[in-house]
């Protein structure tokens, strides 16, 4: 079983793991919070998703590191963080997101009925595969408007996890 943290708001959190139970994987997703995060450090990460500010975890900053330097993938909102301390690493695969030109999974173009995905970097999968540079148009369903980060998230753990890559959300 995988172990999957999430610092994000609340809603963000439930509708990732929603869309996550469509992937059927074998993935046990936990929700990184300021209540939570005493009582998981011990928890080993395969992979940690930072999707908010990490100001606000200015008191735990040093359980924070260590849940992040010991997970194999660190997915990172770059338009919200650049602190150094956590992207400072080299024992895991650091996989940036947002609108920036620089991160590696980000957007080309987006419209109401779908959004184009540009994976600027290369990067292997959990399976040791090496998944390639890319460009993947995503439909998004009506009833389903997720926000774009989610949709980058939802995007680069399909990656990691070599799912089939999700053409629908």
């Amino acid at each position: 079983m995988s172990f999957i943290g999430i610092i994000s708001n609340k809603k963000s959190f439930d509708n990732i793991k929603k869309e996550l139970k469509n992937l059927k994987n074998n993935m046990s997703v936990i929700h990184i919070n300021l209540n939570s995060i005493s009582n998981i450090k011990n928890i080993k990460f395969e992979v940690v998703i930072i999707d908010e500010s990490i100001e606000k975890f200015v008191n735990y900053e040093e359980c924070l590191n260590k849940i992040c330097k010991e997970c194999k993938y660190l997915i990172v909102n770059s338009d919200l963080n650049k602190k150094e301390s956590i992207l400072d690493n080299n024992s895991n695969t650091i996989i940036t997101f947002g609108l920036n030109r620089k991160a590696t999974i980000t957007i080309s173009s987006i419209s109401d009925t779908d959004i184009l995905i540009y994976r600027q970097k290369t990067f292997q999968n959990k399976y040791k595969e090496q998944e390639e540079i890319e460009e993947r148009r995503i439909k998004i369903k009506e009833e389903n408007r997720l926000k774009t980060y989610e949709i980058l998230i939802i995007y680069a753990l399909s990656s990691i996890y070599n799912k089939s890559i999700i053409y629908e959300i």
